[in-house]
């Protein structure tokens, strides 16, 4: 059990950071910038300036790769997604079929003799359950961007914040369903996601979202709102189908017996299911709606805050 991981950790990483500690020095910076740069201690830094850079089948790679970050780590409008980005997309240029790949079957040969071609399959798309993962994450963060540049959204953000989930297609359970970690909250007027969307993130409104996708099989996505009045009015206006509960309920379960009330009476061939759930003493409404998808249930969902007066 010898994964590419061993290599990239053991050559490939400590080469980059040497090489890019030593460039940056000779562009000017000090230690302490190329610490705070690079997300590595001082004494880290001073390691790797006072070491030569090792030279190994990857040198070539790492040396391009280090003058592009270089080029970008010096550009003060450059973000650290867009560094790591370009870090990890060396590393996996290298594993498919190039060096790195290489490297690895030399170094355990079975997988030589095997052909192996995981690292083709798992990167380049092959592999459905990590291909349908990365979908539903990127449908997630296009979502979210959708909602926080939103001047309305907040409008129907509930008191205990809203919440954003969308799952695979074959979800079984709430480590299949993408959440956002503390929830979408308000900061200044605005709406705001603190943290980027991870699966296994959220479990109440995850479970609602299974329980309605096995109701629904086109449902992949549920956001929660408040459950006041105009809302609920607005959310029928834009197309929203919904239905109430008589009183306050948090137990997914049986807001989800609801739902499978409503399949009963209007059928299958609803685009947007959406049950409201009452408040009660020192509880406030909720409003959960679903969609196909992330990005399409917030781009319903301004049109809903549109609709609400300011």
């Amino acid at each position: 059990m010898r994964p590419p991981c061993e290599i990239v950790q053991r050559e490939f990483l400590p080469a980059v950071r040497t090489q890019l500690a030593q460039s940056l020095q000779n562009k000017g910076l000090s230690q302490m910038e190329i610490s705070s740069r690079l997300g590595v201690t001082q004494a880290a830094v001073s390691k790797y300036l006072n070491q030569s850079s090792p030279q190994s089948e990857l040198s070539e790679e790492i040396g391009e790769l280090v003058q592009r970050l270089t080029d970008m780590i010096q550009n003060p409008e450059t973000k650290a997604d867009a560094i790591v980005k370009e870090l990890c997309s060396a590393c996996m240029f290298s594993r498919l079929g190039s060096t790195l790949c290489k490297m690895h079957q030399n170094n355990v040969n079975a997988l030589k003799i095997e052909n192996c071609q995981i690292c083709s399959q798992l990167l380049g798309g092959s592999d459905d359950d990590l291909s349908e993962r990365a979908l539903v994450i990127s449908d997630m963060q296009d979502a979210l961007r959708t909602i926080v540049n939103s001047s309305s959204f907040e409008r129907i953000v509930p008191q205990v914040r809203a919440n954003l989930v969308a799952c695979t297609s074959d979800a079984e359970g709430i480590e299949d369903v993408a959440g956002v970690p503390g929830r979408i909250t308000i900061i200044s007027g605005r709406a705001i996601a603190p943290l980027g969307p991870e699966f296994g993130a959220s479990r109440h409104t995850a479970e609602l979202l299974l329980n309605a996708r096995d109701i629904w099989p086109n449902v992949r996505a549920c956001l929660c709102v408040s459950g006041r009045d105009e809302v609920v009015k607005a959310s029928s206006r834009v197309g929203f189908r919904v239905t109430s509960l008589t009183e306050s309920e948090s137990d997914a379960s049986k807001i989800s017996n609801r739902l499978r009330s409503m399949r009963k009476s209007v059928g299958k061939a609803v685009r947007y299911p959406a049950i409201h759930v009452p408040g009660g003493f020192g509880v406030e409404p909720i409003l959960y709606l679903f969609g196909a998808s992330a990005t399409e249930l917030s781009q319903q969902c301004l049109k809903i805050s549109d609709l609400i007066n300011a």
